[in-house]
């Protein structure tokens, strides 16, 4: 087969008129590493190593597209390639490229995501390293990189979101405690860090609120209990909400002409 002509296709693409009336196209890059020129003669072996070097190309530009997106992780990479059908041997053939080339590379992944969690996100540390393991990341390189992050960063962080979440969220000392303390442990950051930093607030129980609660209850029990028993049904109440016991007896010691 000889080819005939030329015609580009894309910024990067041609196609290849052969004397068989065969079409084909190519990348840029496969032409020239290849010397194809007109009337150059080809055979189908060299077909056909043409049309491999080719797809290695295709499988390389599309991964270098997801990168191009946000860095990416070694094992994204290669997920993403199967998902898009290529073979096993021509993934680990394009994963060293990237790598050889300075596209993919773990431990600078893992510092931007680090890097980016940290400042964009309300996440802490311990969610942090399970996203990263999420990520295929090796677990030397998590710890490394983990171990790296400032802790009076962290501790600027939780205590910034610890005082928008004091605003946000209601409830007896008790409660309120224990739904910041589960809420900000979920969300990676160490229990004794953060009860270290709800030490510097103010959680006392909220007398209104303490009030209204036990408006509703009396409003809702006072035709079902009376006297001692109604007192003890409501306080068994109030204590499940979070309140002290010192704050119910007092509560309903002034309330008690009702």
């Amino acid at each position: 087969m000889k080819i005939l002509k030329f015609k580009k296709t894309s910024k990067d693409k041609y196609k290849l008129f052969l004397d068989n009336n065969e079409v084909i196209t190519l990348y840029e890059d496969v032409i020239i590493d290849n010397d194809l020129l007109i009337k150059k003669e080809i055979d189908n072996d060299t077909l056909n190593n043409l049309m491999n070097q080719n797809n290695d190309v295709y499988a390389y530009n599309v991964a270098l597209n997801y990168i191009s997106i946000k860095m990416r992780s070694i094992k994204e990479i290669k997920e993403y390639l199967i998902k898009k059908g290529f073979s096993t041997l021509i993934i680990n053939k394009i994963i060293d490229k990237l790598i050889n080339n300075g596209y993919l590379n773990d431990v600078n992944f893992t510092k931007a995501f680090i890097n980016d969690q940290i400042n964009l996100s309300t996440k802490g540390p311990y969610k942090i390293r399970k996203e990263l393991v999420k990520y295929g990341v090796d677990e030397s390189i998590i710890e490394s990189e983990i171990s790296n992050i400032d802790n009076n960063i962290i501790k600027e962080k939780l205590s910034r979101l610890i005082k928008k979440q004091v605003k946000i969220k209601k409830g007896s000392a008790n409660s309120l405690k224990l739904k910041l303390v589960s809420y900000f442990t979920n969300l990676g950051y160490d229990k004794q860090l953060v009860l270290d930093e709800l030490s510097n607030y103010d959680l006392s129980s909220d007398i209104n609120l303490l009030q209204k609660d036990f408006d509703k209850l009396y409003s809702k029990y006072k035709d079902k209990y009376t006297g001692t028993k109604l007192d003890y049904f409501i306080a068994q109440k109030l204590y499940l909400k979070g309140y002290t016991s010192d704050d119910i007896t007092n509560i309903i010691k002034k309330n008690s002409s009702l």
